[in-house]
């Protein structure tokens, strides 16, 4: 009988000890995270800027709102590359307080800053995140301009239109009124066009040196192929694709492959071409 009521007696403390773990888990995996997050939050006043950076990658993933005055406060480190990651950190978060710091981001002295602030300033949402994105269709530069207004298209209302319609009329260039004229389409809720390089290649083709917007293609393939050593066939791209060619080879980082960074973005002979820059040195 003892042996037996021992064996009752262990199965309880068995049973009692499980579901203490169950009820006690949850607490210790939030202290937990509660530390890792403190921990993160003062890594971003590390001396060395990749551990800032990568404090910053790991607040925006935690999506942890106790981390959105630290990451504003990081909005003015002195790397750019750091304020990348901080300005792309307070979009994942999607705090509306992030929205009035990330004004002054718009006019960052990093174009891929901006970008991310555009994105930060959509997935936040709201009417005054909106408003400050359709500020930037006046930005000083063009790739920030058209991203806005491809922003304006996915996320935009009524309010988007006439900006819109301003800069598909009279913006410089033709990729960025493209995009303006992609994002009222959008909002309109009508039939998508297609982009006139891919419908009229071989025309433009023909007549290279007179037509502007092969002329732009070219001068973006120019400065990738001088900046990055990477020579493209630009003829077989559209520009939106050269620019974002060009936006992926600032962001990468050395261990990066080149399908890790370009995909299928390239064609099979500028990716086999362009290999040996993506090959790690012995």
């Amino acid at each position: 009988m003892n042996r037996g009521g021992n064996k009752h007696r262990a199965l309880i403390q068995e049973v009692s000890f499980f579901f203490i773990c169950i009820l006690l888990f949850p607490t210790i995996a939030f202290l937990q995270d509660n530390n890792t997050v403190a921990d993160l939050i003062k890594d971003l006043q590390d001396e060395k800027p990749l551990v800032r950076w990568q404090a910053a990658e790991h607040l925006g993933r935690s999506q942890d709102v106790k981390a959105v005055e630290a990451l504003i406060e990081a909005l003015r480190d002195e790397d750019e590359g750091v304020r990348r990651e901080v300005t792309k950190a307070l979009g994942e978060i999607g705090d509306s307080r992030a929205v009035k710091p990330l004004e002054k981001m718009l006019e960052d002295t990093d174009e891929f800053v901006r970008m991310n602030t555009l994105w930060a300033l959509e997935n936040i949402g709201g009417d005054e995140a909106m408003k400050l994105i359709i500020t930037a269709l006046k930005n000083d530069n063009p790739l920030v301009r058209m991203n806005a207004a491809a922003s304006l298209g996915r996320s935009g209302g009524s309010q988007a239109i006439g900006p819109l319609e301003e800069v598909a009329s009279r913006d410089a260039q033709s990729y960025v009124r493209f995009a303006a004229e992609q994002a009222l389409v959008q909002i309109r809720g009508e039939a998508p066009v297609k982009p006139p390089i891919k419908t009229q290649k071989q025309t433009f083709i023909a007549d290279a040196h007179k037509t502007p917007l092969l002329t732009e293609m070219a001068q973006v393939a120019q400065r990738i192929n001088e900046e990055y050593d990477l020579i493209l066939d630009y003829q077989k791209y559209d520009i939106m694709d050269l620019l974002d060619i060009e936006a992926r080879m600032k962001m990468r980082h050395p261990q990066d492959t080149i399908e890790s960074v370009l995909g299928n973005l390239v064609t099979v002979e500028d990716r086999e071409r362009n290999r040996h820059l993506f090959e790690k040195k012995q």
